[in-house]
């Protein structure tokens, strides 16, 4: 279970099913109009110190040897109580297809919302299994954001290495909890790339007797 942690650390009924490949248009002509609460964005997601959160390949067969040396103490580190405070889950379609890929009984998510963000929503491949709370969609993230705000979400996990770019390029983030792995992958997928300056507030940061280092900062708008 906790590879699966550190990959995601990487990495209305009726409306959902019928939603499924719908452009992010015909997603929010569906949306109802909710009160007013301000949807926070949180990015949660592993890197190396050198700041990759892949291989060139996009692998991350390298954060397997810290599934092993975790104590039980260690445990998920927080992973759990982080996504039980979620009700939305946006992500990039690749990220989809790798939790995907590891099998149903591997999915961490549970029955949570998830919205598979994608230039072309038709060609992402969401399994029956998934079809009546995951939906593909296209729009730019301040709209997604908005969206979310519309439907009632209350908190958003953001993950994936573009997308969690794009949204930092809008100022769609509220904060970042970044778990560093003790390695320099030299080459990869960087989690910074063309991101704009922001400061951040340093919230706390914690170590684990496999190494990892979390800290979590709030995004100062």
């Amino acid at each position: 279970m906790l590879c699966i942690t550190l990959l995601c650390l990487s990495l209305g009924s009726i409306t959902r099913r019928q939603l499924v490949g719908y452009s992010s248009a015909a997603v929010s002509s569906y949306l109802p109009m909710m009160e007013h609460v301000k949807t926070k964005a949180s990015v949660y997601i592993a890197t190396t110190v050198d700041g990759y959160i892949a291989d060139k390949d996009g692998s991350v067969e390298f954060l397997n040897q810290y599934q092993s040396s975790a104590s039980e103490v260690d445990g998920d580190m927080g992973f759990t109580d982080f996504l039980n405070s979620i009700d939305l889950l946006i992500m990039g379609r690749k990220t989809f297809d790798q939790v995907i890929s590891f099998g149903d009984d591997l999915w961490p998510y549970g029955d949570r919302q998830v919205w598979i963000w994608s230039r072309n929503p038709s060609v992402v491949k969401i399994p029956q299994i998934r079809s009546s709370n995951a939906v593909a969609v296209s729009a730019a993230p301040n709209e997604l954001m908005r969206m979310a705000q519309q439907k009632g979400y209350r908190h958003v996990y953001v993950d994936g290495g573009t997308t969690i770019q794009q949204f930092l390029q809008q100022d769609c983030i509220d904060d970042l909890v970044l778990t560093r792995v003790p390695l320099l992958l030299g080459e990869g997928i960087p989690l910074f790339l063309k991101t704009p300056r922001l400061s951040l507030e340093h919230v706390s940061t914690k170590s684990y007797s496999n190494g990892l280092v979390q800290s979590h900062y709030l995004v100062k708008h």
